[in-house]
């Protein structure tokens, strides 16, 4: 909010501080002030108010309240009062009918005899000061006011109203016109509150007047309008019509309604003072339901322990005095607060003591390293988490954010049962969640093929399944558009090997899915199930229209972090060399070659360090297939000499030998 320094200094009996220390204090002890602006003979004061004090801080007055609590400066009273004629009742001229249940207050005054004329300059200045252009003298006071006091009020041209000179708070009807005072056309619906007369609506409320009731240079007597409404609606009519204003602003931060009364007699002061203008007795003011004012009880010793100071009691008592609360008792404990109506952001203790906190200044809290004997113990999940990006990023993958859902289309091209129907779909993609990441992982891959052949993408998510109850579960999965399974799977062992999970095996996947059962394998990591790799199935690649056969795996998240090795042991590189040895056996066709990688682990566990797959060749005709290893050999505390080696594979080949099936060449 735009605050003029003049203005503010008005408050005060004694002369504020210069612009600059004033800015620093305000902005120490309550709001931000942005760099301050020259404007002729004053200055503008950019405030960043917080959304939770708009209530009270946006006008002069509530910034002039912090400054009265920040500098010790008594506050003057504001001006308001005013001259009635007791021969002209206000009851016999106007009256007023709330039919709706968001407008809390509203209270009239009107006045006549008014001549209608330019503001002087004093007024004009500060206006244009705070981003205002000047109208007329009875709209600029309720701009003024406004500005002054943080209550928006209209005032309407009396003679303008029908007949009866009754004003109405009321929904609007469906589709009607309203044209605005900037000659702007709305069509209504029939949940805006308007304030209108008995034929048409005078105004939407708390946002814009209309044209019917404008105050123009032939108005001579005016109702002069000062409510309170719901913020809530004034915050939705305002988007709904998108027309924003200064008192939509206000008023969606929820006033006071007991500024109404007093804002209402400020005005009919000024206009009175400044047009000569006759203020019919009385004061139209239908209060639909009274507020109970807020009591908080106060601890001291919380207050010391929250606030990690000692605050002495009078300086206490002194603070929440000049932000004009009350302590109604006290003892030694405690005092029992009440919160003005205006600091409608004051609910409970921890409010007051920020508030006697804030005026007697952090800068006096004394920084103090806190004492902990707490042990922080490491996120699993979150360290895994950031570990597998790391080692994707490394072999070259990149990073997919899917959202988990799936559509009726999914569903059906991959054949998916037991999916969890959302009730309210944003989309038609997005019916049911996703029970595995790569539904969605083919689709990336289907837009990346666009634009690059070779496609390289993983992603971890919560997948969710069906099964008697609802299940949700984290996954880790990734895919690689080149045809060919050795390739991923290298990358798989990569990323196991990292993790330090070494007895990893694939065995024969033969369920039903979107897998192939002929080219695809479950994952187990120390016997325990982890996982799925392969390709999709030809049912799977037909409907989707896939021209490639990607390669995918899927793994439980839970499960690969409980088998991580949680904490890296550094073994040294031997310094003696590796030998190798080949070794080529021929076996049955339905023979997996995991198992015949086993039977040469367990030849000599301790000195076979790997052993790599070279060439398998298919013999269909025999239902045979020859496959070839390389052995890598290695001793930490030695080197291996050539009679030790042959003779760990004359074990390895009496190991492979011992299948009847099995036939080892050499």
């Amino acid at each position: 909010m735009i605050i003029s320094y003049n203005w503010l200094n008005s408050f005060f009996k004694e002369k504020l501080p210069d612009i600059k220390e004033l800015s620093d204090k305000i902005t120490l002890h309550a709001f931000e002030v942005e760099l301050p602006q020259k404007c002729d003979d004053d200055y503008a004061l950019d405030v960043k108010i917080l959304p939770d004090r708009g209530s009270d801080a946006l006008s002069h007055l509530g910034i002039a309240r912090e400054c009265s609590a920040i500098l010790g400066l008594k506050l003057n009273d504001i001006k308001k009062d005013l001259i009635e004629d007791n021969s002209l009742d206000i009851n016999n001229f106007l009256s007023v009918e709330i039919k709706d249940k968001n407008c809390k207050r509203y209270t009239a005054r009107v006045l006549t005899g008014i001549e209608i004329k330019e503001s002087p300059k004093w007024m004009k200045k500060r206006l244009k000061t705070c981003g205002i252009s000047p109208v007329n003298n009875v709209v600029d006071v309720t701009n003024y006011v406004m500005l002054e006091l943080g209550q928006p009020l209209h005032a309407f041209d009396y003679e303008k109203l029908s007949e009866n000179k009754k004003i109405i708070v009321e929904k609007s009807k469906k589709d009607e016109k309203f044209i605005t005072l900037s000659g702007q056309k709305i069509v209504l619906d029939n949940d805006i509150l308007t304030i209108g007369d008995e034929e048409d609506a005078l105004a939407i409320a708390g946002i814009k007047g209309g044209k019917k009731a404008e105050i123009d240079e032939n108005t001579k007597a005016v109702v002069l309008e000062s409510a309170n409404f719901d913020g809530s609606l004034i915050s939705k009519t305002s988007k709904k019509i998108k027309l924003r204003t200064d008192s939509s602003y206000r008023f969606e931060h929820n006033i006071d309604p007991e500024l109404a009364s007093i804002a209402l007699d400020r005005a009919t002061h000024l206009i009175q003072k400044l047009t000569g203008a006759t203020v019919l007795k009385g004061t139209i003011d239908v209060y639909q339901e009274k507020e109970s004012p807020k009591k908080i009880c106060l601890h001291l010793d919380y207050l010391k322990d929250f606030l990690g100071l000692k605050i002495d009691l009078k300086d206490v008592k002194r603070i929440l005095k000049s932000l004009e609360f009350e302590i109604e008792k006290e003892d030694e404990e405690k005092f029992q607060v009440l919160v003005p109506s205006f600091r409608r952001d004051i609910v409970i203790e921890e409010n007051l003591i920020e508030e006697v906190g804030r005026i007697y200044g952090y800068d006096k809290v004394v920084p103090v390293i806190p004492f902990s004997g707490v042990r922080i113990v490491r996120n699993e999940s979150i360290y895994t988490e950031n570990n597998l990006r790391l080692v994707f990023k490394e072999l070259g993958f990149s990073e997919v954010y899917n959202y988990p859902f799936i559509g009726k289309n999914d569903k059906e091209d991959l054949n998916l049962t037991r999916l969890i129907e959302i009730q309210n779909p944003i989309t038609v993609d997005s019916e049911f969640l996703s029970p595995s990441l790569i539904p969605n992982l083919i689709k990336n891959l289907k837009l990346n093929l666009k634009y690059e052949k070779d496609v390289k993408i993983y992603e971890i998510g919560k997948t969710f399944k069906k099964n008697g109850s609802f299940s949700e579960k984290k996954s880790i999965s990734a895919l690689v558009s080149e045809d060919n399974y050795s390739v991923l799977k290298g990358y798989l062992e990569e990323v196991f090997k990292d993790f330090g999970m070494l007895h990893v095996e694939y065995v024969p996947n033969q369920r039903e899915g979107f897998f192939s059962k002929r080219k695809s394998a479950i994952i187990k990591v120390n016997k325990r199930e982890i996982g799925v790799i392969g390709h999709l199935s030809s049912f799977v690649l037909e409907t989707l229209n896939l021209n490639i056969d990607p390669v995918l795996f899927e793994l439980d998240f839970e499960v690969f972090k409980s088998e991580a090795v949680k904490k890296n042991e550094y073994i040294p590189i031997s310094l003696y060399p590796i030998a190798t040895r080949d070794v080529s056996v021929i076996v049955p066709s339905n023979v997996y070659i995991e198992d015949v990688i086993e039977i040469v682990k367990i030849s000599e566990v301790s000195l076979i360090k790997d052993i790599e797959l070279l060439d398998v060749y298919d013999n269909y005709e025999e239902n045979l297939k020859s496959v070839t290893f390389r052995i890598f050999l290695q001793a930490a505390d030695r080197g291996l000499e050539n009679k030790e080696i042959n003779e760990i594979q004359d074990k390895i080949i009496s190991n492979l030998m011992q299948n009847p099936e099995w036939e080892v060449k050499k």
